[in-house]
């Protein structure tokens, strides 16, 4: 996957090129990945860098003039003319041909360790002082470059997968009960979590630090939620005037460059609110949606790409075959992290890389735009600590994602042995993560935590799935809109209500087209809405209103019709009844179950198994 990589190791034990050329067979999946790497001639250090062509294409690392700073970065920089303004105010003046990289070396030598503070973008960066023997690693505000990291003392691997850390040697493979238990219960894996001990995701905003001579590694946060001043003096219209004009200039800067653009659109907000902020281009942009033929999706995003003139292009998914054909690619993609239920979308990758560079993406903008199952009383104004972990249990557990397991379902699942192990930990684990957030405002941080833990830990394995083929750009992790949405009161975007106010003022064609479950108009025009809203009632109850499914693909389905034989083969397989963790006869009544067809939803409990399953004969037999 594109992302840095990198093994250092004071012992000297390590064959650095041996464990580099494995780390890019681990991380290269495709013709079109090309690599850099570096050896330190003096000292056991290796460092490298995958990438897909598109964004920062000069080879790499960048050398200082005296040769003693070797930099690798994935990942680019926006808004560079703050940056050069903040570098000759220092005394650094570079010229205009001057790459992202040489922008991030110079602020390392002007600003030093705080220099990830004054760079704006979606990046993760490694920086190596030859004759001090010190590595820096730093990423962006949020994150958007998942790496992964292993150390113990005078040793430091890290990656852009979790298998390319599995090549040191020295890197156990032994499986983390805790994250076991998050993924049956949760869907998902919280705050750092893998499944392997020891290996961890390297946090957000965060500079660290690996000394050769000590082999101590040290890491600090340079950026925080809690870095966001409160507005509570905004009003309504000033946030939608405000709101509006950020989400508008975000989008045109990650658009104006000569890269061709994409967009994946559904029938939702955030897609349509990018394609309408874009500034025309000579040609058609691209749009591309995938889903069965009747879909909501489908249907809606068609209507918006014709409104809007784009090359539209549908990717039909009209039974479950189209699972097998991919499901091993997601997981090596994924690495488990995500069941092969979220794995829609790649079907269209190969076509659109001939296409488009980058998917200017609407990832979580429903989050960030104001969502109703975050801006929630119980959650913003929680009566105390004890009830608002109770209610982001059950959410996690049973709203986010398709509804998981019960409490009953965890002890009837695991064997009495790993029960003794596992039983209640993806619980106590959710209360210790959550305790950090406690220094947080009261009425965002329970968003927060959502969006630490359900954003860049189940949806960003999306991402990781789309970067495959193309690059990705986030509009709506802008760092300016952001620092605006979440300094005022989050009653302002409950219900999307600011969001829609923004798309009718600033793109109302697009505001005429429905979108949301019942098929309304985003409309905030009261007279438009109400007259739209009482004719489809009146239709449906008339049958007279087409019946559009609501999911994209029948996931549901596909596990009783095209995906029982596999799924099963897997699950009754004696290598997974033999590993201890399954307790075999209740697996098989949940499989039951699921196909009676009795119960709805039942694939959030059945689907994780398969996968976990699939992972630990991939990454620990």
């Amino acid at each position: 996957m594109p992302g840095l990589f990198g093994i250092l190791d004071s012992s000297g034990s390590s064959d650095i090129p041996a464990v580099l050329e494995k780390t890019q067979a681990a991380i290269s999946h495709f013709p079109w990945y090309s690599i850099d790497t570096w050896r330190d001639p003096q000292r056991p250090v290796g460092l490298g860098r995958s990438v897909s062509g598109v964004f920062n294409r000069q080879p790499q690392p960048l050398h200082s003039a005296d040769g003693q700073i070797v930099a690798f970065m994935s990942g680019e920089l926006y808004r560079t003319a703050v940056l050069r303004r903040k570098l000759e105010a220092a005394g650094t003046t570079l010229p205009a041909q001057a790459t992202h990289l040489d922008l991030v070396l110079a602020a390392f030598r002007a600003f030093g360790t705080e220099f990830p503070a004054m760079l704006d973008g979606a990046f993760i960066v490694s920086i190596y002082e030859r004759d001090k023997g010190r590595l820096i690693l730093a990423n962006d505000r949020f994150g958007m470059y998942p790496t992964y990291v292993y150390h113990e003392t005078g040793r430091l691997v890290f990656a852009s997968k979790v298998s390319g850390v599995l090549c040191a040697p020295f890197v156990p493979r032994k499986l983390d009960v805790t994250a076991a238990a998050q993924f049956f219960r949760f869907q998902h894996l919280l705050e750092t979590k893998t499944y392997h001990e020891g290996i961890e995701l390297f946090p957000y905003a965060t500079l660290a630090e690996f000394d050769l001579n000590s082999g101590q590694w040290t890491q600090r946060r340079y950026w925080d939620w809690d870095h966001i001043p409160m507005r509570p003096d905004v009003s309504f219209n000033e946030a939608v005037e405000e709101l509006g004009k950020r989400l508008r200039d975000a989008v045109q800067e990650l658009s104006s460059d000569s890269l061709r653009p994409g967009v994946f659109l559904s029938g939702g907000l955030d897609s349509r609110s990018i394609l309408g902020f874009m500034t025309p281009r000579a040609s058609p942009i691209v749009t591309a949606t995938f889903g069965a033929r009747n879909s909501r999706d489908v249907y809606y995003a068609g209507r918006i790409a014709a409104r809007m003139g784009s090359q539209h292009h549908w990717f039909d998914l009209p039974d479950g075959r189209w699972v097998m054909e991919n499901v091993d690619l997601h997981l090596k993609l994924t690495e488990g992290f995500v069941h092969w239920v979220h794995m829609h979308g790649i079907t269209m990758l190969p076509h659109l890389r001939e296409r488009i560079d980058y998917n200017l993406s609407g990832w979580d903008g429903g989050t960030v735009m104001g969502h109703r199952q975050q801006i929630r009383p119980e959650l913003i104004a929680a009566v105390d600590n004890l009830a608002l972990t109770s209610t982001l249990y059950h959410d996690f557990c049973t709203e986010y994602t398709w509804p998981g397991m019960s409490e009953a379902d965890e002890r009837l699942l695991y064997t009495p042995e790993f029960g003794k192990q596992a039983l209640g930990h993806a619980f106590e684990s959710m209360v210790q993560s959550f305790k950090r957030y406690d220094a947080y405002r009261s009425d965002n941080r329970a968003e927060y935590f959502y969006i630490r833990n359900q954003c860049f830990r189940l949806t960003q394995n999306m991402i990781t799935v789309g970067r495959s083929h193309v690059e990705m750009r986030f509009p709506f992790w802008d760092y300016e809109l952001i620092d605006f949405m979440y300094a005022i009161n989050p009653i302002l975007r409950d219900n999307q209500i600011l969001y829609r106010h923004i798309l009718t003022r600033m793109i109302p064609a697009l505001a005429n087209i429905p979108y949301d479950k019942q098929e309304y108009l985003p409309s905030v025009e009261p007279v438009r809405h109400t007259l739209h809203a009482l004719s489809v009632r009146a239709r449906r109850r008339l049958k007279l209103y087409p019946n559009r499914p609501t999911l994209y693909a029948d996931y549901e389905n596909y596990l009783r019709r095209e995906l029982r034989g596999w799924a099963e083969d897997i699950l009754y397989d004696p290598r997974t009844e033999a590993r201890g963790i399954y307790n075999m006869p209740y697996v098989r009544s949940l499989m039951a179950q699921h196909l009676s067809g009795q119960q709805e939803w039942t694939i959030g409990k059945v689907a994780p198994l398969i996968t976990f399953e699939m992972m630990m004969r991939r990454y620990f037999d």
